[in-house]
């Protein structure tokens, strides 16, 4: 009997013109999780799908319990009881959860072929409790948050019997509370004997849950250790090919005079009496727990989501922002928290997103300059360093990364004062986020004005010259760079406005 229920030595996937995988090794125990980690680019989606049967793989071999394996397509390794949960849940939204967690294999009459509907909703709902969800199984999955979306598919891979299961950045669109309970679903399901490859680019998901953390870059194996073995200087060397010894760029910028104050703003049911100021050169950060309001108060500001008490003042100015076009033809521009679904159109190449806010300036009488176009574009993808062969890429074929910067770059071709980002470093490795800290720093030395959204801490502490935290749709501190301390931030966070104090 193996000692690993899975290994993978020497596999090469080719792709033309790029090695997505370049002789990996990967071992993985029975009962065991094992962190995979690596920055954007390094060849860990490629691997997931190595593994899953998508891809073929051109060198290297495939054990299953010491035996060799050979996967022609994903049916072969779901029978062989391998299952892959992405971190972009893939779903049927108008379909019940049922119906999702029993696709592909659903339970049919023998004879007559019909389907048995009662047999299906209990046996889904079984595997939901056993999650410890009270999530009805008759519901549509598209009803479901992002939480219980993720539970619906360990459930759906647990049903098949599953006994390795592939997690791709689970805990990415969660919530601290949110991933704590999947956590313990995770370890529920590691005491149960079930294997699981955890893949993720926060050091706290591998602490919490990992016993082994292996490390590909630039599409190569770079190492195996135990968790406990390997210091956080010496993950993050493996994973970036070098020391990153100041996370947080040195402030470039002075900050100037006003340029966007927000006075008493409100939007029923999302948030009250928001009041804020914002200067040239500032990087003003935004924070507080989930569900605070934070996106929807500059939502708001961008016209995505009007507001319906208060004033927004531009440049001294009252403003009208009915709508983000007007928005942005006044100079205010806005990096959304998704990028994939609401940054960026992934099937258009590069350049074209770029482009896209300023066709309006590179046409005259309905005709594109597409020459323009292409050099504005190729001079900020360089200007952000989008790793690309060229601006001709699909925006698809980018690392999470990369596409966070195509949508900074984006938002520069538009003649703007004010840009807010909100989670610009969500989802991205290490590597991705020092270098998205440093467009954020340099575009504050130019003298934009910048809104910060963001749950990370260290993030907002070390970027910001200026912190607004709020709760329950209020601002509850602001609090300048000197005060501002993890522990300020959290008090006010947590604060009962109602009462004044901590709860």
């Amino acid at each position: 009997m193996s000692e690993y229920v899975l290994e993978l030595r020497g596999i090469t996937k080719i792709f033309p013109g790029v090695k997505a995988l370049e002789h990996v090794h990967f071992r993985l125990k029975p009962g065991q999780i094992h962190a995979l980690m690596g920055e954007n680019g390094a060849g860990k989606s490629t691997f997931i799908k190595v593994i899953t049967g998508v891809h073929k793989p051109e060198e290297g071999e495939i054990f299953l319990n010491g035996e060799k394996v050979v996967f022609n397509n994903p049916k072969e390794a779901h029978d062989k009881g391998i299952a892959a949960i992405y971190q972009h849940v893939t779903n049927y939204p108008d379909l019940s959860v049922t119906e999702n967690i029993f696709m592909g294999h659903e339970k049919i009459a023998k004879g007559t072929k019909r389907l048995l509907w009662k047999q299906m909703h209990e046996e889904a709902e079984g595997l939901l409790r056993s999650l410890g969800s009270t999530i009805d199984p008759k519901m549509e999955m598209g009803a479901l948050s992002v939480a219980q979306q993720q539970i619906v598919e360990i459930a759906k891979a647990i049903s098949t019997d599953a006994k390795i299961i592939i997690m791709d950045e689970p805990t990415a669109a969660l919530t601290a509370r949110e991933s704590e309970e999947l956590y313990k679903i995770t370890e529920g399901l590691r005491d149960q004997g079930t294997s699981i490859i955890f893949i993720s680019h926060r050091f706290e998901d591998m602490y919490r849950l990992a016993s082994q953390v292996t490390v590909f870059r630039d599409s190569k194996y770079i190492g195996s250790w135990g968790v406990n073995e390997i210091t956080n200087e010496d993950l993050i060397v493996a994973m970036v090919g070098r020391k990153i010894t100041q996370v947080f760029p040195e402030k470039k910028s002075a900050i100037g005079s006003e340029v966007l104050r927000v006075d008493g703003l409100g939007k029923t049911g999302y948030f009250a009496d928001v009041s804020f100021t914002l200067h040239k050169g500032e990087i003003l950060g935004l924070t507080g727990l989930v569900g605070a309001g934070r996106s929807e108060v500059c939502q708001a500001i961008f016209g995505i989501s009007p507001f319906d008490k208060g004033k927004v003042y531009f440049k001294g100015k009252e403003a009208k922002l009915q709508n983000p076009l007007v928005a942005m033809e006044m100079g205010i521009g806005y990096l959304p928290e998704d990028r994939q679904v609401q940054g960026l159109i992934l099937d258009w190449d590069i350049g074209r997103n770029i482009s896209l806010p300023s066709l309006k300036r590179l046409s005259k009488k309905g005709w594109l300059n597409v020459k323009r176009e292409a050099e504005i574009a190729k001079n900020l993808a360089e200007k952000v360093n989008v790793k690309a062969n060229s601006i001709f890429d699909l925006a698809s074929s980018l690392s999470g990364g990369n596409q966070q910067k195509v949508a900074v770059a984006k938002l520069l071709t538009a003649d703007l004062d004010v840009i807010i980002l909100d989670e610009p470093t969500k989802g991205v490795d290490v590597g991705a986020k020092s270098a998205i800290y440093e467009i954020i720093n340099e575009l504050a030395a130019q003298g934009y004005g910048i809104i910060l959204i963001s749950s990370e801490m260290p993030e907002i502490l070390g970027l910001s010259d200026n912190i607004v935290v709020m709760r329950e749709g209020r601002v509850a501190r602001v609090l300048n760079k000197v005060e501002a301390t993890q522990e300020s931030i959290l008090e006010a966070a947590m604060m009962d406005l109602s009462k004044q104090r901590t709860v």
